[in-house]
């Protein structure tokens, strides 16, 4: 399926996956044990890193209609900065959802800094409108995060991209200049981040919905997309 907005969807997870090339360093993950049919996963890790995934779906076999693109970037527990989220589900014509977050694991005024980046690049964005979460969404999400309905071609999406851009940008650049903090453990904020995101229902119905075994699905969820530290 090419449509414009798809093509500019796909431009996008492009962007992301080369800047997140020369960052990090690609790897195969033994976890990611099933195949599925229009499905592409790329895994980074690094000295601060300890996973960035990127996954595409495109529209293939009982998913005809919709183009889909997850991205986490989950850093090593010593490291204060937050997780950084998106995704985005696309159909020829229209974004019908897009969720984006620096979703801090402290209170630290170094994770404060991503924090205040992310309002001041969000503030009065046009499709950035209100949208009510679910308990498990804010237990973990910022106060500012964007959760999104109905965006639509042209600038509001363009809009978007640029957004996203310079989140992925700011985000792995500041890694630069940060380093792992002795005594800093994240672990738990992390696997409470993984917990509570496996609570979406709309998470597990959707990927069954494209055909997915119960199985396979809870195999790809647990172990590839919020996996937890052990």
């Amino acid at each position: 399926m090419d449509t414009p907005l798809i093509n500019q969807m796909r431009d996008l997870a492009q962007y992301i996956k080369n800047e997140f090339d020369s960052h990090f360093e690609p790897y195969e993950n033994e976890k990611h044990i099933h195949q599925f049919e229009g499905w592409t996963d790329w895994f980074w890790t690094s000295e601060k890193i300890r996973k960035a995934h990127l996954k595409i779906i495109e529209p293939a076999g009982d998913n005809r209609k919709m183009w889909l693109m997850h991205m986490n970037v989950f850093p090593n527990p010593d490291m204060d900065i937050p997780i950084f989220g998106l995704d985005i589900v696309a159909t020829p014509n229209k974004i019908s959802g897009c969720f984006c977050d620096y979703s801090p694991t402290n209170d630290s005024i170094a994770q404060k800094d991503f924090i205040n980046f992310f309002k001041k690049l969000t503030y009065g964005l046009e499709w950035k409108r209100a949208r009510e979460l679910p308990p498990w969404a804010k237990e973990i999400f910022s106060e500012d995060m964007i959760a999104a309905g109905s965006v639509r071609e042209g600038e509001e999406a363009d809009q978007l991209c640029v957004a996203a851009k310079t989140l992925t940008d700011f985000y792995t650049h500041c890694l630069v200049f940060r380093h792992p903090l002795e005594g800093l453990d994240t672990t738990q904020a992390q696997n409470k981040y993984c917990a509570n995101q496996k609570m979406n229902k709309m998470l597990h119905s959707s990927i069954l919905a494209m055909g997915i075994s119960e199985s396979d699905k809870d195999d790809y969820v647990n172990d590839v997309l919020f996996e937890e530290i052990v």
